[in-house]
């Protein structure tokens, strides 16, 4: 019994398609498999936003500690020059999170991480949610794009901007 169970397991191992079998025995090549990380500094492309709406910079820097929890800066500078800055530090288990700060239209947040390409983020103010980001790491690892929905009354708004990593 034991000569059949053990040929029925290394039957299942051999019938695995080879990039998952190399991510059964080498973890490291299961976290290259699933593309590049979103971990990084990421600069918004503003030149993808209307005149009017226009920031003179924005920098989100992505980084996941030991503890698999992500840590998120933000900075954001206006038109007339003045900064706003966030931070937080959250698990990507949906449980939200405070931000310091002086964002002001966002007081928590709430992550996701599907795959390591790509990380959700819900933001709220006041316990109303504000919008719901989804950031996807291009295959070359250089560009990233955010998906922002916005939650409206009647129906959500989405629109998408483009980030390029600047580490």
């Amino acid at each position: 019994m034991l000569i059949v169970t053990s040929l029925a397991g290394l039957g299942l191992v051999l019938a695995t398609p080879a990039a998952e079998r190399q991510a059964l025995f080498h973890p490291a090549a299961a976290s290259a498999a699933q593309g590049p990380s979103i971990a990084g500094h990421w600069m918004l492309d503003v030149a993808g936003i209307p005149a009017e709406e226009r920031p003179q910079r924005v920098v989100i820097a992505f980084f996941q500690g030991q503890d698999r929890r992500w840590s998120t800066a933000v900075e954001i500078v206006a038109p007339d020059g003045s900064t706003k800055q966030g931070r937080s530090i959250a698990a990507p288990d949906g449980v939200p999170v405070p931000i310091s700060g002086n964002l002001g239209f966002a007081d928590s947040v709430a992550l996701r991480q599907p795959a390591a390409n790509s990380l959700v983020m819900t933001l709220r103010l006041a316990g109303q949610p504000v919008s719901t980001r989804v950031y996807t790491v291009a295959k070359d690892g250089r560009s990233m794009t955010e998906t922002i929905v916005w939650p409206g009354a009647d129906a959500a708004k989405m629109e998408s901007t483009r980030f390029v990593r600047v580490d």
